[in-house]
């Protein structure tokens, strides 16, 4: 009985130490974009490639007309080169946080909403 009540009462202190475990790093998404240039026939590039695409279009989807606005000029590809690019030139421990949160930041500086909320 003690030692289920000592359990009980250690478990949420143990659980909230433990950071949530992301699914993508800056890093990462970075490695991802750049894994087609270093190894062009590779077919594991490719699909790493797509995927950071498919990352990028799930942050873009999430937070466009709020966070940043879409003016129309870049399609995923060459959104998603920028941004791996901008996010490759943070220091090293800014690129271990969350890759969402990075993506999301860097488009905020890109593509600013002219208001808040609003598209241009």
């Amino acid at each position: 009985m003690q030692r289920s009540l000592l359990l009980a009462l250690l478990l949420p202190a143990i659980s909230s130490a433990a950071p949530y475990p992301y699914t993508m790093s800056g890093d990462k998404f970075v490695k991802m974009m750049g894994a087609l240039t270093s190894r062009p026939d590779d077919g594991d590039a490719y699909m790493q490639r797509e995927k950071a695409y498919s990352y990028l279009d799930g942050v873009r989807d999430g937070t466009e007309g709020t966070v940043w606005c879409d003016v129309g000029e870049y399609k995923t590809p060459d959104m998603a080169y920028e941004v791996a690019d901008k996010i490759a030139k943070l220091p090293a421990p800014e690129r271990k946080k969350n890759a969402s949160l990075l993506i999301r930041e860097q488009l905020k500086r890109m593509y600013p909403c002219h208001q808040a909320g609003s598209r241009p």
